[in-house]
């Protein structure tokens, strides 16, 4: 994993309005598993809370442009969100939504391929009835969260379908091996999304997310990779990690519970000072525009 932050900051969730500035106008991402949805042993009972559905609700309606970056699928994770309308990077960033609108160029996905790894990894759980499964539309998931003494088991059979499949690789994520089409990751969905947000010298983009995949986000708001000319400032953005494992971010909070007080002290915030984006940008400013993602 590049550039690991030995020290990351501590934030008090209650106060992270101290973070923040009335000056900036502020673009929040936000991971769903493990960042807004506690963990849950089969990913299908994970929810999130309708508390938390109507407080993103209000820091949006304060100006707040909000998206969210999942591994999920995109029919998921509108699911998870719904009533919310916002921009989603779906499956690692390889399902871009935003306007009604489905983006998935510069990434050529062979769904005949996939169908053939799919049934490889069926084949190979066979044996082994605490496996689980999970088939989105362009790729699949092997979750060993139900036994995770199966994880060398889980490595070793993604690893020998993989041999055979050179234009895929896998993501590492908590409990689970995902085979995804090479080129996606979510730091490249993030950047990809701010290009249509209409940044400008003031804006702040928040990352916040839990695991090994949103390491990508992190360093990408936190550095920039000059793919988006101007769009935003690596100084002032901020990667906050959701937990105390080894991460890139420049911040971190203990857990779930904290993401929520930090977002509550955040809508404390917005209501005090209002937002900048309110006045400064179009309402919807991903309509009729087309993402190209970049390919990192």
């Amino acid at each position: 994993m590049p550039r690991l932050n030995l020290s990351p900051i501590y934030i008090r969730p209650n106060n992270f309005a101290d973070y923040l500035s009335h000056q900036q106008n502020y673009y929040l991402f936000l991971d769903i598993d493990g960042t807004l949805a506690d963990f849950t042993l089969n990913p299908k009972d994970s929810v999130i809370p309708d508390a938390t559905l109507t407080l993103l609700q209000k820091i949006q309606s304060h100006g707040v442009k909000i998206a969210a970056i999942t591994g999920r699928s995109l029919i998921e994770a509108k699911q998870m969100l719904f009533p919310m309308t916002l921009p989603i990077a779906a499956t690692h960033g390889l399902e871009i939504a935003f306007d009604d609108e489905t983006d998935n160029d510069g990434i050529t996905i062979d769904i005949t391929e996939l169908s053939t790894i799919r049934q490889a990894i069926i084949d190979s759980c066979t044996p082994y009835s605490d496996f689980i499964i999970e088939t989105k539309p362009y790729s699949v998931a092997l979750h060993y969260r139900q036994n995770p003494t199966l994880a060398d088991v889980a490595d070793s059979i993604v690893s020998t379908v993989l041999d055979s499949h050179a234009d895929w690789t896998v993501k590492l994520g908590k409990y689970v091996f995902e085979i995804v089409p090479k080129g996606i990751n979510k730091g490249a969905a993030i950047l990809s999304l701010l290009e249509k947000m209409q940044t400008s010298e003031t804006s702040c983009a928040i990352f916040i997310g839990d695991d090994v995949t949103d390491e990508a986000g992190f360093i990408a708001i936190q550095e920039g990779d000059g793919a988006i000319e101007n769009a935003f400032s690596p100084t002032t953005s901020m990667g906050i990690k959701v937990g105390t494992e080894p991460t890139c971010a420049h911040y971190y909070v203990n857990d779930i519970s904290e993401v929520t007080v930090l977002l509550q002290s955040f809508l404390s915030f917005c209501q005090k000072h209002g937002s900048r984006s309110v006045n400064s940008v179009d309402s919807n400013p991903l309509s009729s525009k087309k993402v190209t993602r970049p390919i990192i």
